[in-house]
This record gives structure tokens, sequence and C-alpha cells, in this order.
């Protein structure tokens, strides 16, 4: 007989994990972020992980005793992904508002290499873009965090719904 399980502490374990991992690859990501045999194999890497998580989660919940269902192994993926987004997110702004500011200014000036490059812009263009893009980052990169972590969450989720979930029996 199935025991009904919560949810929320298995979620929490794992979103803590996916923060973990999460902020390891910010610290240790490459400085030179152009396109390179290096970063496509860490996004790869990143991918295979962050959509791991809520499925080894999903696997954990079940042999602890709990049903699956496809909307429960849904629920699980999206909560550690809104968690582990959220906790991402917050170290996010305080590493590059408090403890390495000068992050934005490189990663700015990787942007504005790129649309110089590009040959499509005016120099006003770049430095109102520059300008928008410095006064945003912050907030739009907590978003992100949290929106990919939901998407990662999701993905996972529903892949590990479509694998625990009970076999049917034919009668």
């Amino acid at each position: 007989m199935e025991t009904n399980k919560k949810i929320l502490p298995i979620a929490l374990n794992f979103a803590v994990i996916y923060a973990i991992i999460s902020i390891l690859f910010m610290i240790f990501q490459p400085k030179n972020m152009e396109q390179s045999s290096t970063t496509t194999v860490l996004g790869f890497i990143s991918l295979i992980l962050f959509i791991s998580i809520p499925i080894v989660a999903i696997r954990t919940y079940k042999n602890q005793g709990g049903q699956i269902t496809l909307g429960k192994a849904i629920k699980i993926g999206v909560l550690i992904g809104l968690i582990g987004g959220l906790l991402t997110g917050v170290y996010s702004i305080i590493y590059y508002h408090y403890i390495n500011p000068a992050a934005i200014d490189e990663t700015l000036e990787m942007s504005r290499e790129v649309l110089e490059k590009s040959g499509k812009y005016t120099e006003e263009m770049i430095e109102k873009q520059m300008e928008i893009t410095r006064q945003y980052f912050l907030p739009f990169l907590f978003i992100g965090q949290i929106f990919s972590g939901i998407l990662y969450g999701l993905i996972g989720g529903l892949i590990g719904g479509l694998f625990f979930k009970p076999k049917q029996t034919e009668f």
C-alpha cells in the first residue's frame, strides 16, 4: 500500500543540490565565453545534470514508498527547478552586486565587441544598448535563473514521470 509521502522535503534537498551545481558552474565558467568546444561541452554537461536532478529526485521519492503519477512527477520537477532557480538567482545577485561587480563590466564588454563586430549598429546605438543592459542586468539574470530552473525541472519531471510511473496492467 502506498504511503502518502510529502514531496517538499525531497524537493528541497534536490533543489539545494541543483543550486550548488548551478553556482559551481557559474564560479568555474571560462572567462572567455566565445563559442568553443569547451563551452559547448560544459553546456551539454550542465543540461544533462540539471535535467537529471529531478529524475533522481522522483526515483528517490518512489523508492521511499511514494506513488508516482505523471502530474506528481512534474510537480516535483518544477518545485525543484523553482527553488533551485531562486537560490541560484539570489546567489547571482550577491555575486554580481557585492562579490564581483566587475564581472558585469566584463560581460558588457564582450557584448559590446559582438555588437561592434556585427557592423549593424552605430556607436550611439551600442552605447544606449549597454546602458539599458547595465540597468536591467541583475533583474533579468534573477528571472532567467528562475525560468531556466523551472524549464529544466519541467523537462526532468516529465521524463522521470514517464520512466517511474506505475506499469498499467492489462485485463
